[in-house]
């Protein structure tokens, strides 16, 4: 089975036809069964998706189209563009927005992200983002970013779907996701190898007036302390569920702040402190300030280290223990 898209007008059973048209060859209508065999063989190399424009390309007739979309062997997804049954995979709905939005669009921001595994994929309610330089398309479902100063290099194919690179995904999603996201975001790209810090910062140097350079710029500054902490999490992670510990809620809402983790019912909260994170005399102040918002909350805070979790773990289980349970034995 192919992975790359066919061009609208090609068809999936070898015929060779044009779009119909002046001067055109008019495609040879096409009998049930080998309208189906089209549909499908079409739909298996677009991840699922075509569109009506292929099938009539294709020789699929009119009613044909129609008796499909009836006994719902197509199911519309935009105007003109349709799921070949269902559930649509991922790589399916960012396919059909392509298909809607027309040759010159690219999958973006999280939709991007989530094809290549460094972000979570939104749920399927969710509009699949898509990035034209021009035009006047409005799509339901579609989340479309009109962006002029995208370069040729900033586009690349993967699977057949066209897309923004990690790189560049990531310049995106600086201007509009949270700063923790985006951190996590940028260390699942730099952990699975699909950018490198150099490219970020030829990033940003390219879109200095880009929304999300500055806060691009600002965590590159602090990138491997980013992936420290982010190790550090895990490992927090690990340490619980070794100890037999129910787990808390990670990256949880408490009194408008964001924290690494929380027990609620125990009260309690452990911040993870990546090495060299919170070094700075401001970032030291205002996390004493964030902790006294949590303590009037009524909540206790731990703060621990990646010191104390790689080389004091028992040590470290031992006061978190104590922490949410008292001390057993007194």
């Amino acid at each position: 089975m192919g992975n790359h898209a066919r061009a609208p007008g090609a068809t999936g059973s070898g015929r060779s036809s044009s779009p119909t048209g002046t001067g055109a060859v008019r495609p040879t209508a096409l009998r049930h069964s080998a309208a189906t065999e089209a549909i499908l063989d079409l739909a298996a190399t677009q991840h699922g998706v075509v569109t009506r424009a292929q099938l009539l390309a294709a020789g699929v007739t009119l009613a044909t189209l129609n008796r499909r979309i009836a006994c719902k062997l197509l199911v519309p997804l935009h105007r003109g563009v349709y799921a070949v049954g269902l559930p649509v995979s991922e790589q399916g709905r960012a396919m059909a927005a392509l298909l809607a939005c027309g040759v010159d669009a690219a999958v973006s921001h999280q939709t991007a992200a989530a094809l290549r595994k460094f972000a979570p994929a939104d749920n399927t309610d969710s509009p699949v983002h898509v990035i034209l330089s021009s035009g006047d398309r409005r799509r339901p479902g579609i989340r479309i970013h009109w962006i002029r100063d995208i370069r040729p290099d900033e586009i690349t194919t993967v699977d057949g779907i066209r897309q923004t690179t990690p790189a560049r995904t990531l310049l995106d999603l600086a201007a509009t996701v949270t700063t923790r996201d985006l951190e996590k975001a940028t260390v699942e790209a730099l952990g699975m190898r699909l950018t490198t810090p150099a490219e970020l910062g030829e990033m940003v140097k390219r879109h200095p007036a880009h929304r999300g350079s500055a806060r691009l710029r600002a965590l590159l500054g602090s990138a491997e302390s980013t992936v420290t902490r982010s190790r550090a999490e895990r490992l927090f992670l690990e340490l619980v569920r070794k100890a037999g510990l129910h787990p808390p809620e990670t990256n949880a809402s408490v009194a408008a702040f964001e924290v690494d983790a929380v027990w609620r019912s125990e009260k309690l909260i452990v911040e993870i402190d990546g090495k060299a994170f919170h070094a700075t005399s401001g970032r030291v102040a205002a996390d004493r300030r964030r902790d006294f918002a949590l303590a009037a909350a009524g909540y206790r805070v731990i703060r621990i280290t990646w010191h104390q979790l790689v080389h004091t773990p028992e040590a470290l289980l031992v006061q978190l223990t104590r922490a949410l349970f008292g001390d057993i034995g007194g």
